[in-house]
């Protein structure tokens, strides 16, 4: 199932073009794609983002889950 949701952000999914700036909460670095929503982790040591936190925004927005 899990690859399934991946392939389909792939093809039908946001392709996070338009992210804000850096936020760090609660320990947590991110940015937030300003189209979906999806919150994107951030490394401060490599100065880029690594991966999605959480599918679950995808999995509801296909409503697989």
């Amino acid at each position: 199932m899990d690859r399934l949701a991946a392939a389909l952000d792939f093809f039908f999914g946001c392709h996070h073009s338009q992210l804000s700036r850096i936020f760090t909460l609660d320990g947590r670095t991110y940015r937030v794609c300003c189209d979906c929503g999806a919150k994107l982790k951030y490394s401060l040591a490599n100065m880029s983002m690594e991966r999605r936190f959480s599918r679950d925004s995808m999995l509801t927005r296909f409503r697989i889950a």
